[in-house]
Parts: C-alpha cells; sequence; structure tokens
C-alpha cells in the first residue's frame, strides 16, 4: 500500500501548510471502490488519473479536490453529499477524504508531493522531496 504526502502551496500566503497525508489508489478496482464501504474514521485517499467522482453509495458525505497535472487546484468542494458526481476535463487526479474542519486545497492553490512512503506511520512524516511535477505514481 502506498501514501503520498502533499504540501498546500497558497500564493497569498506565506507561512507553510500542514502536510497531508493520502492513500494512493491506481488500479482501476481501487479508484472505482474508493472510499466506498468505510466509514468517517477512513483514512483519505487520492485517486490517480481520474477526472470525475461520484459519491453514489456512500453513507456519509466527503470532500474532495480534484487537481491537475501540475498540482493546480481545479476544483475543491467540502461535504460532498452522497448521489452527486464532480468532475472537470483537465483533472489528472482527486483528493478525498470524510468531511473534516481540517485544512482542504481551495481552487487557485496548489499541491506539491513532498513524500511516497509504504508504511501509513511515515504518511504524515516529512521525507525526500521528489521532483515537481509529479506524474503517475507507480509502484512494485
Amino acid at each position: 500500500m502506498r501514501w503520498m504526502c502533499v504540501e498546500i502551496e497558497n500564493p497569498d500566503i506565506e507561512q507553510s501548510s500542514p502536510t497531508l497525508g493520502f492513500r494512493v489508489l491506481s488500479s482501476w478496482f481501487e479508484k472505482l471502490v474508493g472510499l466506498l464501504g468505510t466509514d468517517p474514521s477512513a483514512p483519505p485517499v487520492v485517486l490517480m488519473r481520474c477526472g470525475s467522482i461520484h459519491t453514489y453509495g456512500m453513507a456519509y458525505p466527503i470532500d474532495v479536490a480534484l487537481v491537475g497535472s501540475r498540482g493546480e487546484v481545479l476544483v475543491s468542494q467540502r461535504a460532498l453529499p452522497p448521489r452527486r458526481v464532480l468532475s472537470h476535463a483537465e483533472s489528472f487526479c482527486a483528493f478525498e477524504r470524510p468531511a473534516s474542519p481540517c485544512p482542504w486545497p481551495v481552487v487557485g492553490e496548489t499541491l506539491r508531493v513532498t513524500s511516497l512512503s509504504f508504511a501509513y506511520e511515515h504518511a504524515t512524516q516529512r521525507c525526500v522531496a521528489l521532483p515537481c511535477p509529479v506524474g503517475e505514481v507507480t509502484g512494485p
């Protein structure tokens, strides 16, 4: 299982953002399932190569950010209720988590990958920075 850590960059704010950790979903089946069948304590996920998401079958609202290939936030929706669809033609990946009051990227910000890890314990720790922009995440 792979984990990705990202930082939110906002050109209007000089302070650094918190690092957010996400479980990486890259296979067709993983992306189809996403957060379905989980509860509001589920860890956040990122769906690679994903231009749209749906919340059909979800039991709770989720926060969603659709992000372009250079990390630009194209669409951001907090507390998207069940039975909805969200899409953007230029979206490269989708970040999702159970709805939360914690920091979340907004349109106009950029997400920068700071690390990849294969262990959940390291998902929220800083690791070696990756070159930007990061393309598709691949693994063994």
